[in-house]
């Protein structure tokens, strides 16, 4: 019952991010020139893609170096630890969400760049879609496989990164707090 209600909420979260991050995205890509287009379907492929391999990372990341970083108080070493010890979650936020929604909205940019390339050069509507398909469809699922290799290979130092990544965050979410009350006050 519990994996049944957690799974209701993550999809629930997912439609919600899926179309806000989709709604904004094809928005941008429909207004910019054709290279700045190719270059916001690369972002969106590239984060689904490191976003997959740290969740990779995070299933297969030993606890134990974390623990002995976290003691010497390594910064990151703490977030790193959290990480590691819910491979699982993370894995679920960071290849089911952010991967599948990156993926979809790779998909969705691909087929408004299509649209554009045709009413720009007289494309054909039928070609020009089915290669940007599978132009976004090679690079995520090559890009996957490449980094999920790399994801299993370098798990703890991917993860570390990642602690890092996620302490720095947390620093900065409590500094802009900080500056906040002190504004109030």
């Amino acid at each position: 019952m519990n994996n049944l209600r957690s799974s209701i909420i993550i999809a629930i979260m997912t439609f919600f991010i899926a179309v806000t991050v989709s709604s904004v995205s094809q928005t941008q890509v429909q207004h910019v020139p054709l290279p700045m287009a190719v270059i916001i379907l690369l972002i969106i492929i590239i984060v689904g893609v490191l976003a997959d391999m740290v969740g990779v990372a995070a299933t297969v990341a030993r606890e134990e170096p974390f623990n002995a970083r976290a003691a010497k108080k390594v910064f990151g070493a703490k977030c790193s630890l959290y990480l590691s010890k819910n491979g699982d979650k993370v894995a679920s936020l960071m290849c089911d969400i952010i991967g599948d929604i990156c993926g979809t909205i790779s998909g969705a940019v691909g087929a408004v760049m299509a649209i554009k390339m045709v009413e720009l050069y007289g494309f054909s509507n039928f070609f020009t879609s089915l290669l940007m398909i599978g132009f976004a469809s090679a690079l995520t699922v090559g890009g996957k496989a490449f980094f999920k290799y790399y994801g299993i290979k370098n798990s703890n130092e991917i993860i570390f990164l990642s602690g890092k990544f996620v302490a720095m965050l947390i620093l900065f979410k409590e500094y802009l707090s900080n500056l906040f009350i002190k504004r109030r006050k």
